[in-house]
């Protein structure tokens, strides 16, 4: 606690008390000399005297104790309290140098003296602790032949011929059916006339166990049977019996293309060799699983951070975050009121019960977003507009198409994306990789005890950081469509009928 006595604000004396509370809130006791405080109820008179009508006097030019008997003493220390509790308040921020970060929580204590207090969120009180000790080597991830080989076949499925057969269904079928299904203690059925999907061992068609089921059955119909639900699933299907009403019109089997070099130029992506292809499968294979493991690997120590720091925050932080989480979920629905009714009647929730599940995940963002931010201040880890300047080129390039984006084109996706939002969220966005890679240096010991300073330092990341994202661009412009088992599983899903979760 420290205490302001005698404090000078516009020539007159003001004692302020200030306390810090828990929640990085900041309380001021604040008791203005009553001199100010006359002087206020003056100019408060004049300012009433020219809105009130009393008989016998023009506007302006009744006397004080006429005016105050008008109107009433409440009137008038009312207009008072109204312009001087903010001209105060700001005066009293500005000389503790408080930076306050939402409006302040303001209780009127007394009037004779004039006193109030205010409690208003501060920004927080970040300690990082011993976040130089953290030490967890990196991933090393390992592409296998098996992982290989399921690539390859997928890229092969993409050109594969579908030919009827008059058999039994076996794994990696295609099959064209009617299906009816009802979820035990639900009223409506899921029908779906002529659909056709694939059967695959690592997909799911419909629901889970539903593709074993058609295992083994043939052409013809309907055929009925029931399966059980597995207890993983959402609790209005978890365990539930599911029975399936099934009438198969045609079985089809793939003729996937020979694995040869004549598949390879069949591609028109510049190979000749069938070892090319494979090549390249085995880079964007590694590639996608180092990104996976190196992301695990940033949520590892960005949790070993949080565990050395302490922080404490206002929930008017925590407050904002659920906004915006809400804005995400919503598809921007919570823009308006009259949205963001609509939305959560359409989902079936109330406004408490979203707020409340999402309190636990706003907290847990809030105290990363702040100790990452923290730390790149003790750092000193920058983003320079120009380095903002070369994300957008680059970001406007992919959003056009590549080197084939006319002049126009580039323009116009540069319009919508250069703004002065656009360019804060790609700063931050850059700012928060460039901490967690200096975060992960930190953690290898690479350069702890060499000597190197921290503008040094920050150089250094930055320019591996610059590496590692070229590198990333020129493979994503070589890189082969659908060769990885994850967009192979997704492909098999968006034939099935199912909605694509994958963020």
């Amino acid at each position: 606690m420290s205490v302001l006595v005698g404090a000078t604000h516009e020539g007159v004396r003001v004692d302020v008390t200030t306390e810090r509370l828990e929640g990085s809130l900041v309380k001021f006791n604040i008791e203005v000399d009553d001199e100010r405080f006359e002087s206020e109820k003056n100019k408060a008179i004049k300012r009433i005297a020219q809105k009130v009508k009393i008989p016998g006097f023009r506007s302006g030019k009744a006397p004080r104790k006429i005016i105050e008997k008008h109107v009433g003493p409440g009137l008038i220390l009312q207009e008072a309290i109204e312009t001087l509790l903010p001209d105060i308040y700001q005066e009293v921020v500005e000389t503790e140098e408080i930076e306050v970060i939402d409006q302040p929580d303001i209780e009127l204590v007394s009037t004779e003296p004039f006193v109030f207090s205010a409690t208003v969120p501060v920004r927080p009180e970040i300690d990082l602790g011993d976040y130089k000790s953290i030490r967890v080597s990196p991933p090393e991830v390992e592409v296998t032949n098996e992982e290989r080989d399921s690539a390859l076949t997928e890229l092969r499925r993409r050109f594969a011929m579908l030919e009827p057969v008059d058999r039994p269904i076996k794994w990696g079928d295609t099959i064209r059916a009617d299906v009816k299904v009802e979820i035990e203690g639900e009223e409506d059925a899921h029908e779906e006339s002529d659909a056709e999907f694939a059967i695959r061992e690592s997909g799911v068609v419909l629901l889970p166990g539903f593709a074993e089921e058609l295992i083994g059955r043939e052409r013809g119909g309907p055929e009925e049977f029931t399966s059980k639900l597995p207890d993983d699933l959402p609790e209005d299907l978890a365990g539930k019996e599911a029975k399936y009403v099934v009438s198969i019109h045609e079985v089809k089997q793939e003729i996937l293309p020979d694995a040869d070099d004549e598949f390879a130029v069949s591609l028109d992506d510049g190979f000749e060799t069938l070892d090319e292809v494979k090549e390249r499968i085995n880079e964007d294979l590694t590639a996608q699983k180092d990104a996976a493991a190196r992301n695990e690997y940033h949520n590892e120590l960005v949790d070993l951070l949080i565990a050395r720091a302490t922080v404490d925050f206002p929930v008017v932080l925590v407050d904002r975050e659920i906004d915006r989480q809400i804005d995400v979920e919503s598809n921007h629905a919570s823009h308006t009121e009259e949205g963001l009714q609509q939305w959560l009647e359409a989902s079936g929730q109330e406004i408490e019960e979203v707020r409340a599940r999402l309190r636990d995940s706003a907290e847990q963002s809030v105290k990363s977003s702040l100790i990452l931010g923290q730390l790149a201040l003790t750092e000193k880890i920058e983003i320079d507009e120009q380095r903002v300047s070369e994300e957008i080129e680059t970001l406007v390039r992919q959003m056009a198409g590549g080197e084939e984006a006319t002049e126009d084109q580039l323009a116009a996706i540069h319009k919508l994306v250069d703004t002065a939002e656009g360019r804060a969220s790609i700063s931050n966005r850059l700012l928060t990789q460039m901490t967690l890679e200096r975060l992960e240096v930190i953690a290898t010991d690479a350069e702890s005890d060499s000597g190197e300073d921290d503008s040094d330092k920050s150089t250094r990341t930055s320019r591996r950081s610059r590496s590692r994202r070229a590198k990333d661009k020129e493979k994503t412009v070589q890189e082969l469509p659908e060769v990885s088992q994850d967009d192979a599983m997704d492909e098999v899903t968006e034939q099935d009928g199912e909605p694509d979760n994958d963020p």
